[in-house]
């Protein structure tokens, strides 16, 4: 198979996943494909600034940050229905990192674009919510907003949005402090 289809009736898994030819990026979610849009500058410069700070807050601990482009699963059989490629999110502990990342990340933080905003807020909110995600952020760009989600067991739940000026604080990880000047510099 060269791509997948739009039609919303056909159901794909990661083994058709992964012969899907061409250079574009695509992240399957309950078996449907999303074609996803290439990442503007700012995008990637406020991803490459999350990534430095969070690999220097991890050092020398067991979690490790990844970003994408990188295939996440959430269990290790090729039938999965869902392959996501969060912007930024961390691993601990152990887990398949042969082909893929294969387990539920500690912290996940996607950075929303206008064609990503669904997806981000809502398709994978509630993926990450029914997999454990602890700690969700996400970074909204055009409104220089970082808004983290706690899971409580039960729910992801939206607990506070940071502003320029601010410093985001995680809950999983203690060590790691965000300035927001440093995503959103004046």
């Amino acid at each position: 198979m060269l791509k997948p289809t739009t039609n919303r009736r056909q159901s794909y898994t990661y083994r058709d996943y992964v012969t899907w030819d061409g250079p574009e990026r695509w992240e399957l979610i309950a078996g449907i494909p999303y074609l996803m849009a290439s990442p503007t500058p700012e995008h990637q410069r406020i991803l490459g600034e999350l990534f430095v700070l969070v690999h220097q807050a991890l050092a020398g601990t067991a979690c490790t940050p990844y970003m994408a482009p990188l295939d996440l699963t959430f269990d290790t059989d090729d039938r999965t229905d869902t392959v996501v490629q969060p912007d930024l999110f961390v691993m601990c502990g152990t887990w398949d990192r042969e082909k893929r990342i294969v387990g539920v990340p500690s912290l996940v933080i996607e950075i929303i674009s206008p064609t990503t905003a669904t997806n981000d807020t809502i398709r994978k909110l509630n993926l990450y919510q029914r997999v454990g995600v602890p700690e969700y952020w996400i970074v909204e760009p055009d409104v220089q907003i970082l808004n983290v989600y706690l899971h409580d067991g039960a729910l992801l739940r939206w607990t506070a949005d940071y502003h320029p000026g601010d410093q985001v604080r995680s809950t999983t990880f203690p060590n790691l402090l965000i300035p927001m000047d440093a995503l959103f510099p004046s």
